[in-house]
């Protein structure tokens, strides 16, 4: 009784500015109340829902019933388990007026020569039923500004007459000092209305239908509450609107402690009716998410098993696989392998688009609740087959490629290169969103090669289906961007390999025979020119270089037909020790790079040549002859820079690979 739980209160707050037996209320609370009901503490919200089903519950009996209560008061009201208040006391009842419910009906008033037991509480009665034995609707509105004030004072009434009708009168008199006083200690909204409720002229008291219309009930919260109270009154199509809408909305502003103790007990009820199961779990979802490890076990997980197997619609299906990450996240280990996951396993293989579409998502947001094993061997699998059925299906297209990227890292690479390329191989690229989902497991894929996407796979089987979407008008900028960087990463990748391999190639490898009398068919020491003598020609003779010793022992080398792949490329022969030019720099590394250089011989001709008379015919042969000479020595010249040229980046070659 709210009796009960206001007097315990009293019993350990400040007394407040009231007159005379507070004390005795104290001593008079039961001793045998459960612990829970002694521990108990009203919230504000409690309070204010609680006010109004008290004033509801008159505006029923007065209009609906037509019955005067005569008794209403802390003890007249009980609160079930889950915090419902309900009026009882009902042996006091008088009948309202016929004519009208607020004109007074005789009563009886209270008396000392009759038992206590047998009348109303003197505490809260109202005046004119005491003092003109009188009462009318207005009369039980009196009681109900009593109760109130006894609610915000710590369970004590502001008349405490002890069951003494004079001391009731006297009291009385003092009534609206003792309503100032207490006004402080209650809300501002319902303050004007407790002092219009507590006028001593019963017309100046609200009725209970303008009682409920004040702003101080004017709270979602409240509403939705009240709304839950008479749940089984409406049909499915009120119901699905107010827990999809209405109940999501206030539970952020309804206390933890109503919860559990009001709103889920009437959700646990809905969620055994299929019709409304869907419109039901949102609000459950949202308690899921919110509550604790320890709430969600013990509360809400027993519940939701019964739900993983029964049967579902459509619609309640989809909402639980939407949301398997937020039930995920609060489930035992246990209890995720034997209880939720077989409900998703199930739903893959469904015929329903919006359920395989669902479960695809929940994949998704779950993977980090799946181990290794249950992906390659379960979620794989089923992915293959719903991709097999639906590949016309853009929307379930997309959900797939967006699990095997989720699920990449998770698989074997033998798996990938079994199971996943050829999936992305016969994906249709028509769609931008898909084409894009395709590049981005690409792009994992080129990260690590751990994912098995070789140079060749690239090369013959991507890029072919990749290269014709770069002209897809579809394509925005950003999609287009994309796809050409990772098709540009594939090109770099196939470009070091090659390059890299192409190298070791043909350091490795010796030059083929056929290649070498082309080597050697064009040049200048198989020229074979006729000797002859120049008239009057002088050619200054100096001192040669080793240069010039090694590169004469080369042309004779090579006049003698050697074929070696060292004769080609320094113009000597391999077995003899100074034809290589890398060898004579490394019998000299000291040497001057100027001691090598090919001097080029100085020409001269006689003064007398100008002056010798000759024929035309001879000097156009002088000239010739001249002409001949210095080309050919300049030839030779041009000739061994190139193969000191080549010596050295043969050794570069030669450093990178050591």
């Amino acid at each position: 009784m709210l009796n009960g739980h206001l007097k315990e209160s009293a019993g350990t707050a400040p007394g407040p500015p009231s007159t005379g037996a507070s004390q005795q209320m104290q001593n008079s609370s039961p001793a045998n109340r459960p612990p829970h009901a002694k521990e108990y503490s009203f919230l504000d919200i409690e309070l204010k829902y609680g006010i109004l089903q008290i004033t509801e519950a008159l505006s029923f009996l007065h209009y609906s019933g037509q019955v005067i209560h005569r008794n209403v008061c802390p003890s007249s009201i009980l609160i079930t388990k889950k915090g419902t208040w309900k009026l009882a006391g009902f042996e006091f009842t008088e009948r309202v007026n016929e004519t009208d419910a607020t004109d007074p009906v005789p009563c009886q008033s209270w008396s000392t020569r009759t038992s206590k037991m047998v009348q109303p509480n003197l505490d809260y009665m109202a005046p004119e039923n005491q003092i003109n034995s009188n009462c009318s609707i207005l009369s039980d509105m009196f009681s109900l500004g009593m109760v109130i004030c006894a609610i915000f004072n710590h369970g004590r009434p502001l008349i405490q007459s002890g069951n003494s009708p004079p001391a009731y009168i006297k009291q009385m008199e003092t009534l609206d000092e003792a309503v100032h006083n207490i006004l402080p200690r209650i809300p501002i909204p319902l303050q004007e209305a407790t002092t219009r409720l507590l006028k001593k002229s019963p017309g100046a008291r609200p009725t209970a239908q303008l009682l409920t219309l004040i702003k101080y009930f004017s709270d979602p919260a409240v509403q939705a509450l009240q709304f839950l109270d008479v749940i089984n009154m409406k049909d499915p199509t009120q119901k699905t609107h107010f827990y999809r809408s209405t109940l999501r909305e206030v539970l952020p502003f309804v206390p933890r402690k109503l919860w559990w103790q009001h709103i889920w007990p009437n959700l646990q009820q809905e969620m055994r009716a299929d019709e409304v199961l869907a419109a039901v779990l949102q609000p459950a979802l949202t308690l899921v998410q919110e509550s604790s490890n320890s709430e969600y076990e013990a509360i809400i997980l027993p519940t939701f098993k019964t739900v993983f197997v029964a049967p579902k619609s459509i619609q309640a299906t989809v909402a639980l696989l939407e949301n398997l990450h937020i039930i995920l996240e609060k489930t035992p280990r246990d209890d995720i392998r034997t209880e939720v996951l077989p409900l998703l396993f199930n739903a893959l293989e469904s015929t329903t688009i919006q359920v395989q579409s669902a479960a695809l998502v929940a994949v998704t947001n779950v993977y980090d609740y799946l181990d290794d094993i249950t992906i390659k061997k379960l979620v794989l699998p089923k992915l293959k087959s719903v991709f097999e059925k639906n590949q016309s299906d853009l929307k379930i297209m997309g959900n797939v490629l967006q699990c095997v990227e989720r699920t990449l890292d998770k698989l074997d690479k033998s798996q990938i290169i079994d199971e996943v390329l050829p999936l992305l191989l016969e994906v249709r690229l028509t769609d931008p969103d898909i084409i894009v989902r395709v590049v981005n497991i690409y792009r994992i894929m080129l990260c690590d090669k751990k994912y098995g996407l070789t140079v060749n796979t690239m090369a013959t089987k991507v890029m072919p289906t990749l290269l014709p979407q770069t002209v897809n008008p579809s394509l925005n900028l950003e999609q287009f961007m994309i796809l050409l960087e990772v098709l540009q990463e594939m090109l770099d990748q196939i470009d070091r390999q090659q390059r890299n391999k192409l190298k070791l190639d043909n350091l490795s490898l010796p030059s083929p025979d056929r290649h070498r009398p082309l080597r050697h068919q064009f040049s200048s020491d198989n020229m074979n020119v006729q000797q002859f003598n120049i008239p009057n020609l002088r050619i200054d003779q100096r001192k040669t270089s080793s240069a010039e010793d090694m590169a004469r022992k080369n042309s004779t080398g090579t006049r003698r037909g050697s074929g070696a792949l060292g004769s080609w490329w320094f113009g000597g022969s391999p077995s003899s020790p100074d034809s290589n030019f890398l060898r004579v720099v490394n019998a000299f590394p000291n040497r001057r790079l100027s001691d090598n250089t090919l001097m080029t011989p100085k020409i001269r001709i006689a003064p007398s040549c100008a002056s010798s008379p000759a024929t035309g015919l001879q000097c156009s042969r002088q000239f010739r002859f001249e002409s001949l000479s210095a080309c050919h020595f300049c030839f030779l010249r041009s000739k061994f820079d190139f193969q000191r040229h080549r010596a050295a980046q043969g050794m570069a070659v030669l450093s990178s690979v050591s």
